[in-house]
């Protein structure tokens, strides 16, 4: 399997690992700048996104004991194992080996014990992050997004960013499916709004969570349940993100994502993260990739509480 991480920059500087690397593992973070261009063999727009999260963060890496107040705690906390696997050696002109690279990259981290985080790339490279996610059944996916996401096809491709909560919804394995952030004109029509509502999607539009705040989303979530959190940077307003592919005004803001995530987090166990549609070159001052890359570390803090909480739940060897 080929990864690669850029003249050895990891994000946070975590230390780089290959797979065979991943035992004891907590969480193992990797790239994937491709899966299923909307414009067969032309590169992602999103695809540089991997390697500006990381470097975004190399000004802070020095010192994780840092106190990170939108965790209420240390930047990285101490005795955390995470490792940084690198990008997928994934190509536009390879759309099918793309998607088995990025399940079986993420079923395999799952089977070591350890929490995939992926940092896309567009939002077709969530499809196969899901199909990653077979053993681990039954799952909530929580989405943030502008878009609805339930096209079937789009110019007869059925994996592309039109398609990602569509495909979802077809896998066994997943449960439940919530929807944030909808607003504005995307790629859906109304048949496929009438389709995910049939299926039994929850779906809160910007507009209600300025209305009535985070809490009727986690509402949604069973407790105790098994999620997986997939945030397209559009889902926040371009005042947050702007350098996103098409942006639309009246998203979320920073905190609300960071209440969203410190909740879900309080309900359900989370068991896989991806991060997409973060386009550097549209960026203004870096400042989009600065915000998504600190919803990455309120990510990788809730994620690492939990599993700071499992490790002490369990018997003590005698």
């Amino acid at each position: 399997m080929s990864m690669d991480t850029p003249q050895g920059r990891t994000f946070l500087g975590v230390p780089d690992a290959g797979q065979q690397a991943l035992s004891g593992v907590s969480i193992a973070i990797f790239g994937a700048a491709e899966a299923t261009p909307h414009l067969p063999g032309r590169a992602s727009h999103a695809a540089r996104a991997p390697s500006a999260l990381r470097d975004s963060t190399q000004s802070i890496a020095s010192d994780l004991l840092r106190w990170d107040f939108d965790q209420d705690g240390p930047l990285l906390a101490p005795g955390l194992r995470v490792v940084d696997l690198g990008d997928l050696a994934t190509s536009p002109a390879t759309p099918l080996e793309n998607r088995a690279l990025i399940s079986a990259t993420t079923a395999s981290i799952v089977k070591a014990g350890a929490v995939p985080v992926l940092l896309g790339g567009d939002d077709s490279v969530p499809i196969p992050f899901f199909a990653g996610f077979e053993s681990c059944g039954p799952l909530t996916i929580v989405q943030i997004d502008a878009h609805l996401d339930w096209r079937d096809e789009r110019g007869g491709l059925k994996h592309t960013f039109s398609s990602t909560m569509r495909r979802a919804s077809e896998m066994p394995w997943v449960e439940r499916i919530i929807q944030v952030g909808q607003r504005g004109v995307g790629g859906s029509r109304g048949d496929d709004l009438a389709d995910a509502r049939a299926w039994g999607v929850s779906l809160f539009s910007a507009a209600s969570v300025r209305r009535h705040g985070v809490e009727p989303i986690l509402a949604q979530i069973a407790p105790d349940s098994r999620c997986i959190i997939t945030l397209d940077c559009d889902g926040l307003d371009p005042a947050v993100i702007p350098g996103v592919l098409v942006p639309q005004p009246g998203g979320l803001f920073y905190l609300d994502i960071v209440e969203l995530l410190h909740g879900i987090a309080a309900r359900a166990r989370i068991v896989g993260f991806d991060l997409v549609e973060l386009v550097p070159d549209a960026d203004v001052r870096g400042l989009g990739v600065l915000a998504a890359s600190r919803i990455l570390c309120v990510a990788l803090g809730c994620i690492g509480r939990q599993r700071s909480a499992l490790r002490e739940r369990r018997p003590k060897a005698r």
